[in-house]
């Protein structure tokens, strides 16, 4: 009987938190932080996607060093939904249900109770999530069969 109230608290859990992610999130400019006009056209591509930013001298910045600003541009594409999660950002395993994190207005799963107990110590979790290493273990772009064919 545990057992089983413990797997519908997970589940439970898990389809909610994937509800909160569906919600409508604000775009912030990778360089500067400033919340991104939605008319404003200024993006770069990026990783087969587009990075926003509030101006083009941001633009500019970002093309001059994308890898000065890879992790808030990596959080970037999972928010504007242009990737999503397949597997632990931690290990590139299979993600569990209840095992996960709010990031901002995002949800991160994880594959097990030391990457979730990593992950929520951390005063960083954008960077220990959305770094390069971490967000190619995690994420794919939704759109990648269109551009292979």
């Amino acid at each position: 009987m545990k057992k089983t109230l413990f797997i519908l608290l997970g589940i439970f859990t898990f389809i909610c938190a994937q509800q909160e992610s569906k919600k409508s999130t604000a775009i912030y400019c990778v360089v500067t932080g400033d919340k991104v006009d939605p008319d404003m056209q200024e993006s770069s591509s990026y990783k087969n996607g587009k990075v926003y930013f509030c101006c083009g001298g941001c633009k500019e910045e970002f093309d001059e060093d994308s890898k000065k600003f890879s992790t808030k541009a990596n959080y970037q594409l999972l928010a504007t939904k242009q990737y999503t999660q397949t597997s632990c950002p931690m290990t590139g395993g299979k993600v569990k249900a209840g095992k996960v994190v709010t990031v901002n207005a995002e949800i991160v799963s994880f594959c097990c109770n030391n990457c979730l107990k990593k992950a929520t110590k951390s005063d960083d979790k954008i960077g220990l999530l959305f770094s390069d290493a971490s967000f190619d273990k995690g994420f794919k772009n939704i759109n990648i069969k269109k551009l292979k064919k």
